[in-house]
């Protein structure tokens, strides 16, 4: 996934890296997790608890507005391709897809706003300040980790679908296209920002994601945001590369 509008993140490079590889994490969202290895604060956990728990809340509200948008979004695209060749209308395609995608885009702009303003502890104006501590996922950021699945999944399977779709209808691409890549440039830097400020989600995330073969999206967008680097400090690396 392309994106321009990626470098509003600071430095990755000032971020220092945990001395220890990550926890493995859970794939069932509300299941035990294991401290071996965390060395936060208790006032620290419960600072991560509830920012996953804001966090959570706010993904999973974008999830129930706009994923009914990506059904929607694909059920037009379905819809004309099936029709006989000479019966299909790109005009109208365009016409009924235009405004789901503006509308999609909308919330998630409204959504990554929302976002930076669930860091009330100014995580990344501060992150040369700031230690990323490994632990295993805890319950609230394996429920993050799930609705944050749920938006790679829908929108931005959505977007990837929807531009192989359209190859078919070449005046609907080039109408279309653009409105694409911009629903995809909030949803880089929602699930990028989330990413930054509690780093532990990501393992599960890939894990959720690489059941869905959609793993490919979210490496996408770490190296988009150049979160590689700070990942790769995690001992994720070898995630990373896809094998």
């Amino acid at each position: 996934m392309s994106q321009s509008d990626v470098q509003q993140f600071q430095n990755p490079n000032d971020f220092e890296p945990p001395k220890t590889g990550a926890g493995p994490g859970t794939d069932a969202p509300g299941a035990g997790s294991s401290t071996t290895g965390d060395d936060r604060t208790n006032e620290q956990k419960e600072a991560d608890k509830k920012l996953a728990e804001r966090l959570s809340a706010l993904i999973e509200d974008a999830n129930s507005r706009v994923v009914p948008l990506c059904k929607m979004i694909r059920s037009h695209i379905e819809n004309m391709d099936a029709r006989k060749e000479e019966d299909r209308n790109e005009d109208e395609l365009v016409q009924q897809v235009k405004p789901l995608l503006q509308q999609a885009e909308k919330i998630l702009n409204e959504t990554e706003g929302m976002v930076k303003g669930a860091d009330p502890d100014n995580r990344l104006s501060n992150k040369a300040k700031r230690h990323a501590q490994a632990h295993s996922a805890t319950p609230e950021e394996q429920r993050l980790a799930a609705a944050l699945k749920v938006m790679l999944e829908e929108v931005g399977g959505t977007i990837e679908w929807a531009r192989n779709k359209l190859d078919s209808f070449p005046k609907a691409k080039r109408d279309l296209g653009p409105l694409l890549d911009a629903l995809g440039q909030p949803l880089t830097q929602i699930v990028g920002g989330v990413m930054l400020l509690l780093t532990g989600v990501l393992n599960l995330l890939g894990k959720l994601l690489s059941g869905l073969g959609l793993d490919s999206l979210l490496k996408g967008i770490v190296a988009a945001t150049g979160l590689d680097k700070i990942y790769n400090g995690l001992g994720l690396g070898k995630w990373l590369g896809g094998k």
